[in-house]
This record gives structure tokens, sequence and C-alpha cells, in this order.
């Protein structure tokens, strides 16, 4: 009973913890998508396009334009992948949305972040982060759709988690650069760890967690049989 009550007490916390994570990232995306009035048309005066008039023209103009519409429609149509995964009645929406997904991410998410992350804030090591990122994004993409034609659900199932994780990963970014500004601590340099960190931390998270899980399952499974070989001995 005891064991029964600190399961549903660690239940409730995580589903608290989640709806207060979900609530604030959906509140940081709200806010991203309420500054694109600057950027229809460019206002060289915001803050992200402050100083990029010089710039703001050719392959990285399409670039711009063809990731922040691509990106939010990423963002949701993954939230709706990850809301529909294992439910039969949404099976077909599921796979169809994947394939739909799959060409957003590859045919443009891909290919205009490689693009912005030439001239990312910060110079070349953000830059560096931001491609990485883009990269590794498509890639988890490609594996999530490889495995699931391969019907091995499983490992499309970590795979779909870790692209994600990396699609939200860019409003882990504004988050953190949002409360280090409040908190008057920005420069150039924190922008650099933060191309970086808000993308591996949380993946890193996510490995940890199915190493311990796949260890947990070890366990519990020579543990059962360890029980179920003394049962059978005489």
């Amino acid at each position: 009973m005891k064991g029964t009550a600190g399961q549903n007490r660690l239940n409730r916390l995580r589903a608290v913890v989640t709806f207060v994570a979900a609530a604030l990232f959906v509140k940081v995306f709200l806010s991203i998508l309420y500054e694109y009035r600057f950027y229809f048309p460019a206002d060289f005066d915001s803050a992200f396009l402050s100083g990029r008039q010089g710039s703001f023209y050719g392959h990285y103009c399409v670039a711009f334009y063809a990731h922040i519409v691509s990106g939010p429609l990423a963002l949701v149509g993954g939230s709706l992948l990850m809301l529909s995964r294992g439910r039969r009645r949404y099976r077909e929406l599921h796979r169809w949305a994947g394939r739909i997904l799959a060409v957003i991410v590859l045919a443009i998410l891909l290919p205009s972040g490689l693009v912005m992350a030439r001239r990312a804030f910060a110079g070349p090591i953000a830059g560096v982060g931001f491609a990485a990122l883009s990269i590794t994004t498509a890639a988890c993409m490609a594996f999530a759709v490889h495995y699931a034609r391969r019907r091995q659900f499983q490992m499309h199932q970590k795979w779909a988690c870790r692209f994600f994780i990396l699609l939200c990963s860019p409003l882990l970014l504004r988050l953190i650069s949002g409360s280090v500004t409040v908190m008057r601590l920005e420069s150039d340099w924190f922008y650099r760890l933060n191309a970086w960190f808000s993308w591996l931390i949380p993946l890193a998270i996510y490995e940890v967690w199915c190493c311990s899980q796949a260890h947990h399952r070890s366990y519990a499974s020579s543990h059962l049989i360890h029980c179920v070989t003394e049962e059978a001995l005489p």
C-alpha cells in the first residue's frame, strides 16, 4: 500500500511538472510568434533584425522567412505526433502527419537553418552550434522515419523523442536568453554557450533517462528469471 501511494504521488508530481513545463513552453512559443509583427515587413530596429539591414537580402532573406514559417509548423506538427502516438484511432493521421513533417524538416527547416547559422549572433562558435542543431534534428527525423518504415516502433519512438526534444530546444534557448536578459547577465559568450547547451543538455538528460530505464528493465527481468528458477528447483 505504501509503495502504491508513493507511486501515485510521484505520478501526480510528474503530471504537475509536465503541465507547468508545457504551459511555460506555450507561453514562450506565443511570445516568439508575437514578435513576427516585426518581420512582415522587416523592421531593422527590432531585436533580432537590428544591424542586419546591409545583409538582409538574397539567400539569407529567403532562408530567414522559410525558417520562421517552417519552424512553428514543425513544432505544432511534432506536438500533434507526440500526442497521437500509440493511439489506434489516430494511426493514419499520425502516419501522414509524420510524412508531411519529414518533408518540412528535411526540405525547408534544415537548409534554412544552415544558411542562417552562417550569420549567427556572437560569431562562428554560436553559428556552428546552430548548424549542428539543424543537422542533428534532421538526422533524428531521418532515423525516426527509417525505423517507422521498418516497423521497429520502439526504436522509432526513441528517435522521434530525440527529434522532438531538439525541435523544442529553440524555446528553451529563448527562455534562458530572456531570463539572463532580465537579470542583466547577457554577453556574447553566454549566447555562444546557450547555442550549444540549450539542446545538448536536454538531449543528454534524455539519453541518461533511456539508459536508466534499460538498466531497470534488465534488472527486473533478471530478478524475475531468478525467482522463477528458484520456484522450479525442488
